[in-house]
C-alpha cells in the first residue's frame, strides 16, 4: 500500500489507449486490466497514475455500457489510490454479462490482486512482433 495519496488522471487520447496493448494484461472474471509503466513524457506529470475505461457494444445497449463504466469508475476510485503506482497507466476493459452483474466486493478484490500481480511482473506481456 502506498503511504501517500496517489493522484489520478483520466486518459483522453486514443493513442494512449492503443499504447496500452504493449503492456501487461490480467484477465479477471469481471474485467480485463491492462497496465503499463509510462514512458517519460513532458505533457504528463510524472507523479500521476492515469486510468482509462472501455466497454464495447458487445456489453449491451447504452444503458448497460454506462452502468458497467460507472462500476469500473467506482472501482478505480476505491482501489487505485491505494494500490496503483505513480508513473503507471491502467485501462479497465468491461466484460459481457459480468462487469455489471458481479458483486462489487469481488471486483474490488480482483482489481487489488491484478494490480499486485502486474507490479510484481506476473502479468502476461504482449510484445509487438
Amino acid at each position: 500500500m502506498n503511504t501517500e495519496y496517489l493522484l489520478l488522471e483520466k486518459m483522453t487520447k486514443h493513442a494512449d489507449y492503443l499504447e496500452m496493448r504493449n503492456g501487461h494484461r490480467i484477465p479477471t472474471p469481471g474485467f480485463i486490466l491492462q497496465g503499463k509503466l509510462r514512458a517519460i513524457d513532458s505533457r504528463i506529470k510524472p507523479n500521476v497514475a492515469r486510468y482509462g475505461l472501455t466497454c464495447s457494444k458487445r456489453i449491451g445497449n447504452a444503458v448497460k455500457r454506462n452502468r458497467a463504466k460507472r462500476r469500473l469508475r467506482s472501482l478505480v476510485a476505491n482501489v487505485l489510490p491505494d494500490f496503483g503506482l505513480k508513473g503507471w497507466d491502467y485501462v479497465l476493459i468491461g466484460k459481457v454479462n459480468s462487469t455489471e452483474g458481479l458483486a462489487f466486493d469481488i471486483m474490488k478484490e480482483d482489481l487489488t490482486k491484478a494490480l499486485l500481480k502486474i507490479h510484481n511482473k506476473g502479468g502476461k506481456r504482449f510484445e509487438k512482433a
